[in-house]
């Protein structure tokens, strides 16, 4: 378990990245992940993200509950669900560095990417969902936080700010579950972890209502631009930092 000081830099972590989470949709994971891995261990840091953010998932679902796209959901979780227990099984013994450059690359270039979409050169539709899932959901079992790598494809099939942050909570919330499963089987969710994971779950409530606040006052102008400049932001912090 954490010291004091370790307590306190994952506290307000928590805070934090549960306030741009609640803002812009994801973020959370790619702020507390580093975090996490500085205070108790990199082995340590999956399970307990994957149940801190299962419970900070909760609270963005409860804030938006009233629209979340349900269909969007349902077909996102068929091709999810397994393709995240496959990537947790492997992710014990698979390299890290190369995945986290894949990430960096991917997250600045869905910039560009999400004004492509928004044109009508491509337009992502309901059916095309259970894929998406598919290939999230292997990339979520090996590095927990793979928010923004739905984003440009959530916006492009017309999903905006509340509608959009509830709808990819829960969709985060059927790869938390699956990948939160997989980890008890092989016996790397303890008890120590699910503990921290609760406390900083339960913190991550506070950070998320302070959110839906600021979002409620939020132009869909305003909210893009935020969300474009996390991109390129976290697409950097994956590049320099890949582990």
């Amino acid at each position: 378990m954490p010291d004091p000081i370790g307590w306190a830099v994952l506290v307000v972590g928590a805070l934090v990245g549960s306030l741009v989470g609640g803002v812009a949709g994801f973020g959370t994971g790619i702020i507390m992940l580093p975090l996490v891995a500085w205070v108790v261990g990199l082995r340590s840091a999956v399970p307990v993200l994957t149940v801190a953010m299962t419970i900070g998932n909760l609270s963005r679902i409860w804030w938006s509950r009233g629209e979340l796209d349900r269909a969007v959901v349902l077909r996102f979780a068929l091709g999810a669900m397994p393709a995240t227990v496959l990537g947790t099984a492997i992710y014990a013994g698979a390299p890290t560095d190369w995945l986290g450059r894949f990430v960096g690359v991917f997250l600045i270039a869905s910039v560009p990417l999400r004004r492509i979409l928004a044109t009508d050169l491509f337009r992502m539709r309901l059916r095309y969902f259970p894929v998406l899932g598919a290939i999230v959901g292997l990339v979520s079992g090996l590095i927990v936080t793979t928010g923004p790598l739905n984003t440009p494809f959530f916006l492009s099939y017309g999903l905006r700010r509340s509608a959009y942050v509830g709808t990819e909570a829960v969709c985060a919330m059927v790869m938390h579950l699956a990948r939160g499963a997989t980890l008890a089987r092989y016996a790397l969710l303890t008890w120590e972890t699910l503990a921290l994971g609760l406390v900083l779950g339960a913190t991550m409530f506070a950070g998320t209502w302070l959110g839906r606040r600021v979002l409620d006052r939020m132009s869909d102008r305003i909210f893009l631009g935020i969300i474009e400049a996390l991109l390129v932001v976290m697409g950097l912090q994956s590049l320099l930092f890949p582990r």
